[in-house]
């Protein structure tokens, strides 16, 4: 499909549904780059910013078990009509992946967390580790931590390209489903 962009007709996902997609890819992609220069910071400042990831992994559980309520009980804008059928599968498939990943991510970097003696500090309460300190274990966990945290970068990755090339290229409007709309209207928060 070639053509203005302006003129195809996209069915967008509600305001709820893009505000909690953008938050969760900030999120992520805050506590990504916190990781790649955790080991660098001076030790002083060090336990404060693993804090810091811990609970921005904890705040993306939270938000992805809010998001998949919401996906659950509002649904999803079909896709375009004339999209290929492999298309859509590839489609529903990297959105699986995508949402294993990043409920798999936090789970599993707080196993680490915890078997390595830490708990987490939210401010207001704190959760402290439920299991017995075993550093073989902890860094068994560590090493699925980091691997699926650079799979989900890179699914993310090529799942933005995809989406950029549906924009630009195709022009088929995909990219438009995940963006609010210029007027906001009643139908946008259901």
């Amino acid at each position: 499909m070639s053509g203005d962009i302006n003129s195809v007709h996209v069915e967008r996902y509600n305001l709820v549904s893009i505000l909690l997609h953008w938050l969760m890819f900030f999120m992520i992609l805050l506590a990504f780059g916190l990781a790649l220069i955790l080991d660098d910071l001076p030790k002083s400042i060090k336990p404060f910013w693993v804090n810091i990831h811990f609970v921005i992994g904890a705040l993306v559980l939270l938000l992805l078990l809010v998001r998949v309520v919401w996906r659950f009980l509002m649904g999803t804008p079909p896709l375009p009509s004339d999209m290929h059928s492999h298309t859509k599968y590839a489609s529903q498939l990297v959105h699986g992946l995508l949402y294993g990943l990043m409920a798999l991510i936090p789970i599993v970097g707080l196993v680490t967390a915890f078997y390595r003696g830490r708990g987490i500090d939210f401010g207001f309460f704190a959760l402290s580790s439920p299991f017995e300190t075993d550093r073989t274990v902890a860094r068994f966990f560590k090493e699925i931590h980091e691997f699926t945290a650079w799979a989900l970068f890179i699914l993310a990755g090529g799942h933005a390209i995809l989406a950029l090339f549906h924009h630009y290229v195709r022009k088929d409007g995909i990219l438009l489903r995940m963006m609010p709309a210029k007027k906001l209207s009643s139908s946008d928060l259901s």
